[in-house]
């Protein structure tokens, strides 16, 4: 009883932000944040984890007083005005003042007033999908559709008169034909009205990672791979005292990778980028390499759309110790709305998991299947693979005659169930009842055993792609020296299995006209997983899939929208959690159309592609304490592309000078945001900073961070 009655007293007093209400919502009051400290003073145990150094944060004076919570001592720190996204939009003047409840139903109303009802809010999320990926997967619809306009069959080809025709009409195309900055056109999101450039920083607690490779795996209580949520002591400093945030970038001694416009390029199209490919000058302040330093990982930056709270890499649902956070999947259930997740990828894969779990690891497998059981989503769909699904037990007692049989419907892969028919069990089922249903793919299910949903190619079909592998080259002492690509023809997908998986738009069609029969409304995340999957790859093939397929995924949620109130009653947001570092050459339309056309377009990627992340290859092999190089030019002795890979394929991954596929990870560079239906908080956010355990964190000029796209999903959820 001990034990019980001191995590719950925490829970109350650590996390004041999550603190439930009896009505169903969010206590909305300003608080005092009191955080753990395990043993106080100087007499902090042993076994704490110590950090020297200025990136380590700022320590507590032991002389303080310290608070008891739960028979445990606690930092004096007083964090007053723990943040949320309620109180963000209240600071920043979005909304006027702080609702009575997070649930419109549960608020007081003026005699003869309307009772207010927020929107349905639809999240749309291209993993990996940076800037440069949107604009090839602009461009490659926009090259189909004019091929397929000439008569060219885009799976097989075309020869004589067709083909001529068709080369000679993309003769010179350049990317200046299409668009060379801001929001472009050609994917069904890029119509959109709202487009604003977001900030996906991180935070830095205790020393980097090794080359500065992601931000590394730690909170306040040390690398979060090591014990459950909360369970080790705070992490100290040189004198023996807790570390507290330090809101200052790390350069400067503190805790955040903040942007900077000046070494990594105002926006994302920043010419600097392209120019040293092209040959042409570049700024002498831009550093090609800055984009590469701390990266996010999608578990964090997810959390942080879903909660608006900023976490360490590999966390979700908690913040920087560990103390669960709600997310606002949770604050639409405990509303009576709806609440869905469903991606390509694993159902409990970062993205998706960090809107119904709570754990410090991304990979702690009974966190992620606890936190679904507790969560109980309207909806969810993905493939259910390895710890990254709703455990066994669960999903076996929503089979007839179980216990949750009653109120979740289990859907899975079937060999004699065809895609057209996968949902038609479902088709009069309502949220309003209390329904849920959980549709499984792949994994167990299939007989591949594949991880992710069916992706296509470049030509949109299953077939024809270049399946690398890279061979790790060791000298006699063992350390890498470089790797030697191994490449096969393969298939993207089983063809046999094709016919039992609906594709990813048709999942989205079922998902919105089931969640579309609460009256009381719903919130969406959609992932687009393979995105993200083909660019750790170096792999554009699979990318200009990817695109195609959140393009396609996009289009049925307008359709949706449009039959369904419009943007008055529904808002939509497309983006992305993090970006990589792909650059496109200018020639890059004209090699697309003429591998088309030469019914070539798997060889979009080279066949000397290793699909390896080269800069872990170059760590492992010491060469990030190597000064006798740049990072750039480490990455090339790990890279496999040729020049004429390069020139061939008109793109190229990483640096110019890292040899075409020599980065294979994310980037801190911005991504974009298209959206509709917002009303203007977004704009309105533009530039504006946030809080990080109370501290307050600058703002990047003329952009937005991701916790302010919390804050602007809260407020239309709710009608604040």
């Amino acid at each position: 009883m001990k034990f019980s009655t001191v995590i719950l007293h925490l829970f109350i007093s650590g996390a004041a932000a999550s603190s439930v209400r009896r009505d169903g919502g969010r206590n909305l009051d300003e608080t005092t944040l009191f955080t753990k400290a395990g043993k106080s003073g100087a007499k902090a145990s042993k076994a704490a984890k110590v950090f020297k150094g200025s990136k380590a944060g700022a320590s507590v004076p032991a002389d303080d007083a310290a608070a008891s919570v739960g028979g445990m001592n606690t930092s004096p720190v007083h964090i007053a005005g723990y943040d949320n996204s309620v109180r963000l939009l209240k600071r920043e003047g979005i909304i006027d003042s702080i609702p009575t409840s997070i649930c419109e139903k549960h608020r007081d109303v003026e005699e003869g007033a309307e009772p207010v009802h927020g929107k349905n809010v639809i999240l749309v999320v291209g993993d990996g999908m940076g800037w440069e990926m949107i604009r090839a997967g602009a461009i490659a619809k926009q090259v189909i559709t004019e091929l397929e306009g000439m008569g060219v069959d885009i799976k097989e080809g075309a020869t004589g008169d067709v083909a001529d025709a068709a080369k000679a009409a993309f003769a010179g195309r350049s990317l200046g034909d299409y668009y060379t900055e801001g929001k472009g056109s050609g994917l069904s999101f890029q119509d959109l009205s709202g487009f604003n450039v977001m900030t996906t920083t991180v935070p830095i607690i205790g020393e980097p990672n090794d080359g500065n490779h992601y931000g590394p795996a730690r909170s306040f209580l040390g690398n979060v791979e090591e014990h459950d949520n909360g369970m080790e002591e705070l992490i100290v400093g040189a004198d023996g005292n807790p570390l507290v945030f330090d809101p200052r970038d790390v350069l400067k001694g503190g805790n955040m990778v903040q942007w900077d416009d000046v070494k990594g390029g105002m926006h994302p199209w920043d010419p600097n980028y392209f120019n040293s490919a092209m040959g042409l000058p570049t700024d002498p302040s831009f550093d090609p390499e800055f984009i590469m330093q701390h990266a996010i990982d999608s578990a964090n930056s997810a959390s942080a759309y879903a909660t608006g709270v900023k976490t360490g890499v590999n966390m979700m649902g908690v913040d920087l110790y560990e103390q669960p956070v709600r997310s606002i999947l949770e604050e639409a259930l405990s509303c009576d709305k709806s609440g869905g997740i469903m991606t390509s990828v694993p159902i409990l894969h970062a993205t998706p998991a960090a809107f119904v779990t709570h754990t410090n690891y991304r990979k702690n497998g009974h966190h992620l299947q606890d936190g679904y059981k507790e969560t109980k989503p309207t909806w969810a769909m993905g493939t259910c693979a390895s710890i990254y699904q709703p455990s066994d037990e669960m999903k076996q007692a929503m089979m007839p005659g179980g216990s949750l049989s009653e109120e979740f419907t289990f859907l899975h892969q079937d060999p004699d169930v065809l895609a057209e028919n996968f949902y038609d069990s479902i088709q009069d089922l309502d949220p309003d009842d209390g329904k849920k249903v959980l549709a499984c793919f792949g994994g167990e299910y299939s007989t591949s055993g594949n991880d992710n949903m069916p992706y296509r190619g470049l030509d949109s079909s299953y077939l024809d792609r270049w399946c690398s592998v890279g061979i790790i080259d060791k000298d006699e002492d063992d350390v890498t020296i470089g790797i030697t690509p191994n490449s096969t023809i393969c298939n993207h997908w089983p063809e046999e299995e094709l016919k039992n998986i609906p594709v990813m738009k048709d999942h989205v069609k079922e998902a919105l006209k089931f969640l579309g029969k609460d009256d009381d409304g719903y919130f969406l995340m959609i992932e687009q997983g393979d995105i993200d999957w083909a660019a750790h790859g170096d792999h554009m093939d699979d990318l200009l899939g990817a695109m195609l397929d959140i393009d396609d995924i996009v289009a049925e949620v307008k359709d949706w929208i449009d039959n369904n109130g419009g943007y008055e009653k529904n808002a939509l947001y497309i983006t992305a959690d993090h970006d990589h570092y792909l650059t496109l050459m200018d020639h890059f339309p004209e090699v697309v159309a003429n591998m088309i056309i030469d019914g070539m377009s798997h060889n979009i990627t080279p066949e000397s592609n290793t699909c390896t992340n080269a800069w872990d290859e170059a760590i492992g092999a010491g060469r990030h304490e190597d000064d006798t190089q740049s990072q750039t030019e480490h990455l090339a002795d790990f890279s496999t592309w040729s020049d004429e890979d390069i020139q061939n394929v008109a793109h190229f991954f990483g640096p110019w000078g890292a040899g075409g596929n020599g980065w294979g990870s994310h980037t801190t560079r911005p991504v974009v945001i298209h959206h509709e239906g917002d009303d203007g908080c977004l704009d309105a956010l533009v530039g504006k900073g946030y809080r990080v355990l109370g501290t307050d964190v600058e703002g990047s000029p003329g952009k937005l961070d991701q916790v302010h796209l919390n804050a602007c999903m809260m407020k239309n959820l709710f009608a604040l």
